[in-house]
């Protein structure tokens, strides 16, 4: 049994560093934004001064009994061997017990946390430096004297960027954001390691908890009846318990009563003259976006087919587009089962543009979709717009166009059943082709009508990112969508028959 002494004894022989891990594998799940705070006061003290947070944690963690098996296997994790041999503990032992190389299989630390922490310790400097440039694109970072990964993550955990999941609840980890980011900056192996640990998670997430009877018929404990259920989460259940349906819900979808969809799509613009709003125009003439109509005509006959009312505007003002997201809200029926708003223009971070070359921020709309009269409805925001002026290719291509134009300001959803689909990552330019329409908005309907029968749509969404950064212009361009959501369950789409 480790005393207060060892404890002690243990966090301070651990450089800063160390100490950030150690306290992303224990405070991850159970409260990140107290972590964050914890090395944000260590990162400024002096070199070499003693800290006693794993005492404090020691003394007060909830599942006290658990408290000794989670910190060894965070240090086992950790690899740190020599310093559990000093506090008395066999490394072939532990190392046995805990399975520190396996990056899905944890037992007392969220399994995700442990495999995020195994992504951290692949990435090299200057990669590492590579994918903060890139998420510092999208999200805030406090400032700190040291800036490791686990720091980051630590910020996406608490912005809601990236989600751990839940198996006892069902609610399955979420690491898009950060995948997407990995593509970005071109590290397709982490990319490819941060798919595997998720989609290992939310496999056994999708095994649904199993009826008292059949649990207690094979001596199997449920999920929820034992005071770990850290300890099975990630161990295949044995074969003689049949696996049922899901228990996460799904939400209600009939295409007798879908809802509504607006379509705004901006094809021209023009400089807007009034001279209180001439200092928003941008210095150069936003050009016609070639193209967009094979777009419009694609979400149009997709969402007709799933029984929504369409409702189309075109090459309307900043301030008309406001008005029409409004009009749509409140065309939006009890009865109705959803709203989504697609967005075709010419875009910076976080904003689009009014035909009168005017920017409206993207949070301005979703305040707008988060109406009360749409609580427990999911609302889909689709935005085919740049996000910043670069391209990820400097070779320009004739055929290809982008919808861009540079800026700063940063979105994010933080509104309840919510998604929104940007079709480009932050601070970066969205591939429009000029005679068949962007790659996003193509694609995204493609795999929607491929998909829709068998998988709910963030699972269609990720087959859209996975197929969109494929994707090559002819200078070698390429691009990767991102998705913000805060969707409480499945979301179906049906047809009408």
């Amino acid at each position: 049994m480790l005393s207060q002494e060892d404890v002690n004894f243990i966090e301070n022989s651990l450089s800063f560093e160390e100490k950030a891990s150690v306290i992303f594998l224990l405070y991850g799940q159970r409260n990140p934004q107290y972590a964050l705070q914890i090395l944000t006061v260590a990162g400024r003290a002096p070199e070499g001064e003693e800290t006693n947070f794993l005492v404090d944690w020691m003394n007060h963690v909830p599942q006290a009994e658990s408290w000794e098996n989670e910190l060894l296997e965070a240090l086992t994790i950790m690899e740190q061997n020599l310093l559990l041999l000093q506090a008395g503990f066999d490394d072939a032992e532990l190392r046995a017990k805990y399975f520190p190389q396996t990056a899905e299989i944890a037992l007392h630390v969220h399994p995700m946390l442990k495999g995020l922490y195994h992504f951290c310790e692949r990435l090299s400097d200057e990669n590492a430096q590579k994918l903060v440039i890139q998420l510092k694109q999208s999200t805030t970072f406090a400032p700190l004297r040291h800036e490791c990964m686990e720091i980051i993550l630590l910020q996406l955990l608490i912005n809601g960027n990236i989600e751990l999941g839940l198996k006892q609840s069902g609610v399955e980890s979420n690491v898009l954001m950060l995948t997407a980011a990995c593509k970005a900056a071109e590290l397709y192996d982490e990319s490819d390691f941060l798919k595997s640990i998720a989609s290992h998670y939310n496999r056994n997430v999708s095994q649904p908890n199993r009826e008292q009877s059949d649990a207690t018929a094979k001596h199997i404990p449920k999920d929820d009846d034992s005071p770990n259920t850290h300890a099975r989460s990630n161990i295949p259940l044995p074969s003689v318990v049949q696996p049922a349906t899901s228990s996460l819900e799904s939400y209600t979808f009939d295409p007798a009563r879908a809802g509504i969809v607006l379509l705004i799509n901006q094809f021209t613009f023009y400089r807007e003259t009034n001279p209180e709003l001439v200092e928003l125009v941008p210095s150069r003439p936003l050009k016609d976006r070639k193209g967009t109509e094979v777009d419009k005509s694609a979400l149009e006959r997709l969402f007709t087919d799933f029984g929504y009312d369409v409702l189309v505007e075109e090459n309307i003002t900043h301030h008309q587009i406001l008005q029409a997201v409004q009009h749509a809200v409140q065309r939006t029926q009890p009865v109705h089962c959803s709203l989504v708003v697609c967005l075709l223009s010419h875009g910076q971070e976080g904003k689009v543009f009014g035909a009168n070359s005017i920017p409206v921020e993207v949070r301005a709309i979703q305040q707008l979709m988060a109406s009360e009269r749409l609580t427990g409805k999911p609302k889909l925001l689709i935005v085919q717009a740049c996000q910043g002026a670069d391209l990820q290719s400097a070779v320009p291509v004739p055929i290809y166009e982008h919808d861009g134009l540079e800026g700063s300001e940063k979105t994010a959803s933080v509104f309840m059943d919510f998604l929104v689909a940007w079709s480009t990552v932050p601070g970066f330019a969205s591939i429009r082709h000029i005679e068949k329409g962007s790659w996003f908005i193509q694609e995204l309907c493609a795999k929607l009508r491929q998909l829709y029968r068998s998988e709910h749509i963030m699972d269609i969404l990720t087959a859209v990112i996975n197929d969109v950064a494929s994707k090559r212009g002819y200078g070698n361009e390429c691009m990767v969508p991102i998705v913000q959501s805060t969707l409480s369950k499945k979301l179906y789409f049906h047809r009408l028959e």
